[in-house]
C-alpha cells in the first residue's frame, strides 16, 4: 500500500530558487504586478459597456420595484432589503448592494455597472487565489509522489493560475454576469464562495499541521467551519446558487486533498480528523441536500412546479445536455454571434433524437463525466476542474423549473473548464521545460487576448442601449424577447407617433408577437402604444391575447405584461375607449377560465374590477378566493383588507389586520400595516358616529 506523504513540500525559499539574480523581484512581486496588470486589462476591457442602460430583469427587480425607488428608500432603507422577488431569502446581501448605490447615486445604471465591474475584479483576484493554492498542492504532492529526478510542469504553478484567472476574468460568457445589473446576485454570491472556500482551505492546512504535530486543532475547525457555514449562508443570501459551496468544497477535498490530514491513515488521530471531516459533510452537504430534494421533489415529480412553463421535467432534462455542450462551447472557443442576452429561441428537446443532437450532446457529457473520474489520480487538475463544471450546474441544470438556458450560471462553472483546458496543456512534466514551455505559453496567452477582444466589442456593444437591442434582434430572430427588446427601446426614443422610430417599434412589437411560442410581452406592448395616444385597439389584437392566454401557461412575464394593461387603465395612462374596457374585462375572464387556481392571475381581475369596473363584490368574491389559494402571501391578505375598509365590512377587516400582523413577524411590513389600521380605526369611528354607537380596536 501506497503511504500518504505526510506533507507536501514547500517551495524553496526564495534565495534557493534558480534563475534569480540580486536584482530581480520577488516571486510574489512578479505575481502580484502579473495580477495588477489582470485587472487593469479587464477594467479596460470593460469600460466601453459602462455607459450602457438597464436591461430585462433589471426592470422589474430593480427600476420597478417599489421599495427601491429613493423616495421609499429615504424614510424605510430596510425595507428594501427583504423585498425582493426571488428565493426563499429575497437575496437580501445584493438588495442591500443595490438599495445603498441608489440612496447614494439615484437610479442610475452606471455606479450600478461600475460597482460590478470591480466585483468581477476582486473575483478574480479571489479565482487566482484558489487556483494557486490547489497548483502549488498539486505539484508538491506530485514532487513527493515521484522518485529520482524532479521534473518540471510545462508551466509553473504561478504562470498557470495567472493564466487561469486571466481567461476566467476575461472569458466573454462572463460579461452577463458583469454588465447585466441585477446579476450582481451572481457575482456577489460568488465572492463569499470563493472566499469560503479559501477560508476551508486555510483550515485543512492547519489542520494538517495540528494533526502532523499534535497541536491543538481548535484554530483549524474555526476555519472550516467558518469557511463552509459562514461562506455558504452569505453567499445564500446574495443568491440561493450560494447552496452550491459545500458541494465546490467536497469536489476540492475528494480530488486534490483526498482526505489528508498529515497522519498515516491508521493513526487514531487521522481516524478522527477524518471523521470529522465527514461529520462537517454530513452536516452541511449531505443533510441539507436530503432536505433540499424532499422540499422541491413533491412539485416537480408531480407536474406542479412545471405549472408555469411551456415544458416538462423530461423535456428540461433532455435539453440541458444539450445546453451543457452549448456552454463549454461558449466557455472555451466563444462566438460573439450566438452570446447573448437572451437565449428563448432554443427549442426544447422532446427525444433523444428531436432535436439530433440531444443524444449525441449526452454521450459527450457522460465521457467527460467519465474521465473526471478517471483521471483523478493520474491528472488531479484536469480532473478537478471537469467535476467541478458538474458540481456548479448540478442545481441549475437539472429538474429545478428554471428557464433553459442563461449564461451567467457559468460564472463560477466556467472555472473549471478553463482549469481542465490549461491543466491538460501546462501540466505534463518534463525534464527541460523551456521548449515546450514557450509553446504553451503562446497558446494560452493568445486564447486570452482573444477572449479579451471578444469581450470588449461585447462591451462596446452593451454600451449603448439602441445598438445592444439591434445586435440582439439581429442576431437571435426567433428570439420573441430579443425581438420585443428592440420594439420597446424604438418606442421609448420615438419622438411622436408618425416617426420612424413609432413605426419601428411598432413592427418590432407585430413581429414578436408572430414568432411561435411568444408570450403576452409584445401584444401588450402593442395595445399600451395604441391607448396611450387614444386611438383605438384593433379587435384581432384583443382577440390574440385571449387566445395566448388560453393555451399558455401563465409564467412571470405573462403576469407583467396583464398587470401592465390593467394597471395602465388604473393610472389612466392607456386611454382605453369603452370597447377596449369590455375587451379587457373579457381578457381577465378568459385568464381566470384558463388558470382557475392562479392566485396571481385572480388578483388581477379583482385589482381590475375594483378600480376599474368598481364592481367590488365581484373584486372581493376575487381576493377572498386568492388568499383561499395563497393563504401565506402577505400582499393578498393586504389587498383584501383594503376592499374590506372600503366597503365598511370592518369585523372582517379585523380579522385581515390580524393575519397580517402574523404573516409579518420581523416587523418588515409595519409601516402597512399602520397605515392600514388608521384607515380601519377612521372607518370605525365614522361607522359608530352614525350609529351612535362606541368604537373597537384593531391591534
Amino acid at each position: 500500500m501506497r503511504s500518504t506523504p505526510s506533507r507536501p513540500a514547500s517551495p524553496p525559499p526564495p534565495s534557493a530558487r534558480p534563475g534569480r539574480g540580486a536584482g530581480a523581484l520577488p516571486p510574489r512581486a512578479v505575481l502580484a504586478l502579473a495580477l495588477a496588470a489582470l485587472a487593469l486589462l479587464g477594467w479596460l476591457v470593460y469600460l466601453p459597456g459602462l455607459h450602457g442602460g438597464f436591461v430585462f430583469d433589471d426592470f422589474s427587480n430593480i427600476v420597478d420595484q417599489p421599495a427601491l425607488a429613493p423616495q421609499a428608500l429615504s424614510a424605510h432603507f430596510w425595507q428594501a432589503v427583504w423585498a425582493g422577488r426571488a428565493g426563499p431569502f429575497s437575496r437580501a446581501l445584493s438588495m442591500l448592494s443595490f438599495a445603498w448605490q441608489i440612496r447614494v447615486w439615484g437610479m442610475q445604471p452606471l455606479p450600478m455597472k461600475v460597482f460590478n465591474v470591480l466585483l468581477h475584479l476582486l473575483n478574480a483576484g479571489l479565482v487566482a487565489w484558489l487556483s494557486l493554492r490547489v497548483l502549488e498542492w498539486v505539484d508538491a504532492r506530485e514532487r513527493e509522489q515521484r522518485p529520482g529526478p524532479v521534473s518540471q510542469w510545462v508551466l509553473a504553478p504561478r504562470v498557470l493560475a495567472v493564466l487561469v484567472a486571466g481567461a476566467w476574468l476575461l472569458a466573454p460568457i462572463q460579461l452577463t454576469a458583469v454588465l447585466y445589473v441585477v446579476q450582481r446576485e451572481e457575482s456577489l454570491a460568488a465572492t463569499f464562495v470563493l472566499l469560503g472556500l479559501l477560508g476551508y482551505w486555510h483550515g485543512r492546512m492547519l489542520l494538517r499541521t495540528a494533526v502532523h504535530s499534535g497541536g491543538s486543532q481548535r484554530r483549524a475547525w474555526a476555519w472550516i467551519w467558518a469557511g463552509m457555514l459562514g461562506g455558504t449562508s452569505l453567499a445564500a443570501l446574495a443568491k440561493e446558487t450560494g447552496i452550491m459551496l459545500p458541494a465546490y468544497a467536497a469536489v476540492l477535498e475528494w480530488v486534490v486533498l483526498r482526505a489528508d490530514v498529515g497522519a498515516p491513515a491508521a493513526s487514531s488521530a487521522g481516524r478522527e480528523a477524518r471523521c470529522s471531516l465527514l461529520g462537517v459533510y454530513g452536516l452541511l452537504l449531505v443533510l441539507p441536500g436530503l432536505l433540499g430534494l424532499a422540499w422541491l421533489l413533491p412539485g416537480v415529480l408531480s407536474g406542479a412546479a412545471y405549472a408555469q412553463r411551456a415544458f416538462t421535467l423530461g423535456q428540461r432534462l433532455l435539453t440541458e445536455g444539450r445546453v451543457l455542450v452549448d456552454y463549454l462551447h461558449w466557455i472555451l472557443l466563444p462566438d460573439p454571434g450566438t452570446l447573448s442576452l437572451y437565449h428563448d429561441d432554443v427549442v426544447a428537446s422532446s427525444s433523444w433524437l428531436h432535436p439530433w443532437t440531444t443524444a449525441p450532446s449526452w454521450l459527450l457529457l457522460a465521457a467527460l463525466l467519465g474521465a473526471g473520474l478517471g483521471l483523478r489520480r493520474r491528472r488531479p487538475v484536469v480532473s478537478l476542474g471537469i467535476l467541478w463544471f458538474f458540481a456548479g450546474h448540478s442545481l441549475v441544470s437539472t429538474f429545478v423549473p428554471l428557464d433553459l438556458v442563461y449564461e451567467h450560471r457559468n460564472y463560477l462553472p466556467c472555472w473549471g473548464v478553463f482549469l481542465a483546458a490549461f491543466g491538460l496543456l501546462g501540466t505534463w512534466r518534463v525534464r527541460e521545460p523551456g521548449h515546450w514551455r514557450t509553446v504553451a505559453g503562446v497558446l494560452c496567452a493568445g486564447l486570452l487576448a482573444l477572449y479579451a477582444g471578444f469581450t470588449a466589442i461585447r462591451a462596446q456593444i452593451w454600451g449603448n442601449p439602441v445598438r445592444l437591442a439591434y445586435f440582439e434582434a439581429t442576431a437571435h430572430p426567433r428570439s420573441p424577447r430579443a425581438v420585443y427588446d428592440l420594439g420597446r427601446v424604438l418606442y421609448l426614443i420615438a419622438p411622436k407617433v408618425d416617426s420612424p422610430q413609432f413605426r419601428e417599434a411598432r413592427r418590432a412589437m407585430v413581429q414578436a408577437s408572430e414568432i411561435p411560442g411568444a408570450d403576452l410581452q409584445a401584444l401588450q406592448a402593442l395595445v399600451f402604444m395604441q391607448a396611450r395616444q387614444g386611438l383605438p385597439v384593433p379587435a384581432a389584437w384583443w382577440q390574440e391575447l385571449r387566445a395566448t392566454v388560453s393555451r399558455q401557461q401563465l409564467g412571470v412575464e405573462n403576469v407583467v405584461a396583464l398587470y401592465s394593461l390593467v394597471q395602465c387603465a388604473v393610472d389612466k395612462v392607456c386611454r382605453y375607449q369603452p370597447a377596449d374596457l369590455e375587451q379587457l374585462g373579457a381578457l381577465l375572464d378568459a385568464g381566470v377560465h384558463a388558470h382557475p387556481d392562479n392566485a396571481e392571475m385572480i388578483t388581477l381581475r379583482a385589482n381590475f374590477e375594483a378600480n376599474v369596473s368598481h364592481r367590488f363584490p365581484q373584486a372581493y368574491a376575487d381576493m377572498l378566493r386568492a388568499v383561499a389559494l395563497d393563504p401565506g402571501s402577505f400582499a393578498y391578505w393586504k389587498n383584501l383588507a383594503q376592499l374590506q375598509i372600503a366597503a365598511r365590512q370592518l369585523p372582517q377587516a379585523a380579522v385581515s389586520l390580524e393575519r397580517l400582523r402574523e404573516l409579518d413577524p420581523f416587523g418588515l411590513h409595519r409601516e402597512q400595516r399602520q397605515a392600514l389600521r388608521l384607515q380601519w380605526r377612521t372607518a370605525r369611528t365614522a361607522q359608530s358616529a352614525q350609529a351612535g354607537g362606541p368604537t373597537g380596536s384593531a391591534r
